[in-house]
């Protein structure tokens, strides 16, 4: 549910939006039509004067030639995915986007000035740079360069005033378009080398800089990596197992050979049985404690190295006196031959085998210790190993575009030495002369130049119009001010009166006028005085909340029509029964009494500054129901004495005797007054004129009344137009029959 809402709100936003632009380019144009319509004007007369003088009725004719587009080898995979600038596809609509037209025309004209030079045509007359740039101009409308769709060709049409001079513009156009784009191409290829060229440098550099840091990297990690000393961990541990299980089978089998000595020593004599054996095993004792001290010393040192080389060479000289001492014991002896024999052979596997399980334990020892220095080594390894491979990856995959982009490099330098025509023509260029309903139309310019002159004039009403800071409608209050309009008063003219008090003039239908400032009085039918009660009855509703007794009437400026609103308001409000006064409390430069036609004085400045009862100043006028308090003469304090107490009390003893009482006030951004007497009443009413009123002034008046706390009743809106839809059926609804018959087509 909230997400349809959201949605219909979306939508009415954008409804709205459109229905304000739309809004914008009507008022646009009514406010600005005589711009736009001058500015049309102007440049259809123009460009269609220009026309004339350069419309010719003469026959025309059209050279065309067609050029045949091919694939570049540009395009193929030969430059894919290398990088750089973007490949300008050789499509027939991309190479004619390509080169201007402009420039072709330069060409061009340069090569047929060349030829005419030669040939003595009327080119060869071009000498100086302005004829050359008209040439240019002429050439320039004269050709065209356009893709032919679906057909992978381009044609290229000249038109001239002669068949052969149309061939020739068309055959040297395509001729300078075909060498534009080789020299495009040109360009592209070359481009493209060098941008390789300078790729493979930096990627063998990048290669070299990372091959650098790797070796570096595992100098530092002792050329070792995490994966390398755990292969070679598992493989020592693999050994010492394979070692553990041979040292258990030497044993086995040492273990039998003792078996068998014994039982050869039980049938041996008891003196030669035991001695011998004695002695051999008192030093096996010793060899067994001296290959002890050498698996302790290997820990340390290497072998031959240190006190281990030197006890090696002891174990060595002990292993020869066993084995001597041996070979004396059985040679000494004189009977059971045989036996001794077997002794002999059985001691010396036995030997074997205990040389055997030594050297087993020193393998076993040495590698238990490297184990221990390789398992000290991956802590420090694991750290590193997630770098050491980003450096393996980076430099294997620097390599990879290193030697593909060799390869693309060998390959563009040895197409660059190949001849590439991807564009041709196709036959020669032909003419035909133009028919008459194609070749342009001296009125067709006057078109030309207005519509030109319509979108120029509509661009520069919509520029004038944004830099307006006029306030000139009813959305402009709501939007710039955030006020309620509550009454909007036709424009008025200036009629016969041109002494100091000149009035404002109403034109009434039978041909008449009436003082504007009265208008409500003196001719009460017609849409000003309408416009006035309605002003009224908006007032009533927008204050019905407050039923002020007191309202005073201002503006930002002087001449946006504070009096006039002030009077005709008074005589509104009098014609529906109430008791009004109407009080000129512009010390300075009165009105009222001027539009009253009543004695400016004594008035209210001999009141606050003399003390003069306020009931001797009072003053019927011709309006019933409605009474005046003029301004007085001139006091010489203005502001302090509209603000004073005595004017504060005098506005409360007022509205106790009247129904109401309306203050015409000077404008805000003139004098203070009117910020000091906003205080004092009810409501204010803010007047403003489409012809003086600018955003900045009115909002600076507004801020004064803010700063005031004054309570604004709304604006009402002088001087719109008065042949508004809303006057003219106002007119229509209380204008005799004649007179609609012979007014209407005029308001339509």
């Amino acid at each position: 549910m909230a997400s349809d809402t959201a949605a219909l709100e979306q939508a009415a936003n954008q409804s709205a939006t459109r229905d304000n632009q739309f809004r914008f380019v009507i008022n646009v144009a009514l406010r600005r039509w005589k711009l736009i319509a001058a500015v049309t004007a102007i440049a259809s007369l123009a460009y269609g004067v220009y026309g004339l003088l350069m419309f010719q009725m003469r026959p025309q004719f059209t050279g065309t030639t067609q050029l045949i587009v091919r694939q570049s080898p540009w395009e193929r995979e030969l430059l894919r995915d290398v990088g750089g600038k973007p490949l300008f596809p050789s499509s027939p609509q991309a190479l004619v986007e390509r080169v201007s037209r402009r420039g072709v025309a330069e060409d061009l004209t340069n090569a047929l000035i060349q030829q005419d030079i030669t040939e003595g045509r009327a080119f060869a007359g071009v000498v100086t740079p302005e004829e050359f740039a008209a040439k240019v101009a002429e050439v320039e409308t004269l050709l065209t360069i356009e893709p032919i769709p679906d057909t992978g060709m381009i044609r290229i049409t000249a038109n001239a005033d002669e068949v052969d001079a149309a061939k020739r513009m068309a055959d040297l156009g395509a001729r300078v378009f075909i060498e534009r784009n080789r020299q495009f191409l040109s360009e592209e290829e070359e481009d493209t080398h060098r941008f390789v060229v300078a790729k493979v440098d930096g990627l063998r550099a990048e290669l070299d800089k990372a091959d650098n840091a790797l070796w570096q990297f595992r100098k530092d990690m002792g050329f070792r990596t995490k994966d390398q000393v755990t292969e070679q961990m598992q493989k020592l541990t693999q050994e010492v197992i394979n070692a553990e299980t041979t040292q258990e089978e030497v044993k086995a089998k040492m273990t039998n050979i003792e078996e068998q000595l014994r039982a050869k020593n039980e049938s041996l004599p008891m003196s030669i049985g035991q001695i011998p054996d004695a002695v051999v095993a008192r030093l096996l004792e010793e060899l067994n404690e001296l290959h002890t001290q050498r698996i302790q010393l290997s820990v340390v040192w290497q072998p031959g190295q240190g006190p281990l080389a030197e006890l090696e060479g002891i174990i060595e000289e002990k292993e020869q006196a066993i084995l001597q001492a041996m070979k004396e014991v059985d040679s000494g002896t004189a009977g059971g031959r045989s036996v001794l024999e077997d002794r002999r052979s059985l001691r010396e596997q036995y030997l074997g085998l205990q040389l055997q399980l030594t050297s087993l334990d020193i393998q076993t020892a040495t590698n238990r210790k490297l184990i221990n220095e390789l398992e000290l080594m991956l802590p420090d390894l694991a750290e590193k190993d997630k770098e050491y491979q980003n450096l393996v990856r980076q430099t294997e995959l620097l390599r990879s575009q290193l030697n593909g982009l060799v390869d693309k490099e060998f390959q563009i330098s040895t197409g660059l030495r190949r001849e590439q025509g991807f564009i041709e023509r196709q036959g020669a260029a032909t003419a035909s002369e133009v028919p008459a309903a194609r070749q342009v139309k001296p009125w067709f310019s006057f078109v030309i130049g207005g519509f030109i002159g319509l979108v120029v004039g509509f661009i520069l009403a919509v520029m004038f119009e944004l830099s307006d800071t006029s306030i000139r409608s009813i959305e402009d209050v709501t939007e710039y001010l955030g006020l309620d309009v509550i009454g909007t008063i036709p424009q008025m003219r200036f009629g016969r009166a041109r002494g100091k008090y000149r009035g404002d003039y109403v034109p009434l239908t039978d041909g008449s006028e009436v003082d504007a400032c009265i208008v409500t009085q003196n001719y009460p039918k017609s849409p000003i005085s309408e416009a006035y009660r309605t002003l009224r009855t908006n007032l009533q509703l927008s204050t019905l909340h407050l039923k002020p007794k007191s309202i005073m009437v201002t503006s930002a400026v002087p001449g946006e029509g504070k009096t006039t609103t002030a009077v005709n308001m008074a005589v509104t409000f009098a014609d529906s029964g109430m008791r009004v006064l109407i009080i000129d409390t512009d010390l300075r430069r009165p009105h009222v009494h001027h539009v009253l036609k009543t004695e400016r004085g004594p008035g209210l400045a001999d009141v606050l500054r003399e003390g003069y009862d306020v009931h001797s100043v009072i003053r019927p006028t011709r309006v019933d129901n409605l009474w005046i308090v003029s301004s007085g003469r001139v006091p010489p304090n203005p502001s302090e004495l509209i603000g004073s107490d005595r004017m504060r009390k005098l506005m409360t003893q007022l509205e106790s005797e009247f129904d109401l009482v309306i203050c015409d006030a000077p404008s805000m951004l003139v004098v203070t007054d009117p910020v000091l007497l906003a205080t004092e009443v009810d409501a204010c009413v803010l007047v403003l004129s489409v012809k003086y009123a600018r955003r900045e002034t009115v909002i600076r008046g507004k801020k004064l009344l803010d700063s005031a706390r004054a309570q604004l009743a709304g604006v009402v809106l002088n001087g719109l137009e008065a042949t508004r839809r809303h006057y003219y059926y106002y007119y229509y609804y209380y204008d005799d029959s004649d007179s609609r018959r012979k007014k209407r087509w005029f308001h339509f």
